[in-house]
């Protein structure tokens, strides 16, 4: 039987809240020094929505190669999988906290690039009854999904809940990462200032974002989302 199976990283894996406790949900985690509440994410709210089993092996920290290798390890042929994609220069800061080597140049734009080719191409072969992208930290590339016939069910999420604003999404990770990369190229001076907009934006939205992630709100929005993309593509 189809599954629907919620992959990628932490924008599919949990909701944040602030400073508040819902009654009517189970399993949340309340962190007191951090004063948020974390709970589960959309596939828990889509398993609400639907009889079919909702699977969520989406995951916190993750880059898209460790979020790739934990789908490799179901059998997902019959099932349908949204992949919630990361920042690209994950993959870069993981292999630094591992020391291990991994394609790194002095070249911000170039290393996008790699990263970019890198992750579309491997979507391409998965096999699953069917495969989407939505972009949560960071948006979908167009071009790249269309290169290799891939499904996009939104290409930014927080586009998608804020369509009233003039926010304008992008493909760098909102990260804390940034100083770990020591790029010195203009592209990188760039996608820092972008990446710091994007979580100004997040941290003035508070109903809808709280520590760059959605809120409950938010998530329960996404999930009926979700559902009316899948509904169509169900046995």
């Amino acid at each position: 039987m189809t599954r629907i199976i919620i992959a990628g990283d932490s924008w599919g894996a949990h909701s944040y809240e602030r400073n508040y406790v819902h009654k009517d949900l189970k399993g949340f985690k309340w962190k007191p020094s951090k004063k948020y509440v974390l709970y589960p994410g959309p596939g828990d709210f889509l398993s609400k929505l639907t009889d079919y089993e909702v699977v969520t092996i989406a995951d916190h920290g993750v880059s898209n190669t460790e979020a790739l290798d934990n789908l490799d390890k179901l059998d997902c042929t019959n099932d349908i999988v949204v992949f919630y994609k990361t920042g690209l220069l994950r993959e870069v800061y993981k292999a630094y906290l591992e020391n291990n080597n991994t394609h790194n140049t002095k070249d911000c734009k170039a290393d996008f690039e790699h990263y970019s080719e890198t992750f579309y191409k491997r979507c391409s072969t998965i096999k699953a009854k069917h495969f989407c992208l939505i972009g949560g930290c960071s948006e979908i590339q167009m071009d790249q999904a269309k290169k290799y016939n891939i499904n996009v069910l939104e290409q930014s999420v927080t586009k998608w809940l804020m369509p009233k604003t003039d926010f304008t999404d992008n493909i760098f990770d909102p990260t804390v990462y940034w100083l770990e990369y020591q790029y010195k190229c203009d592209y990188f001076k760039k996608a820092v200032v972008q990446s710091y907009d994007k979580i100004q934006f997040w941290n003035i939205h508070t109903k809808e974002f709280c520590k760059k992630h959605p809120t409950v709100q938010s998530n329960k929005k996404i999930a009926n989302r979700i559902y009316e993309y899948v509904t169509d593509k169900l046995d």
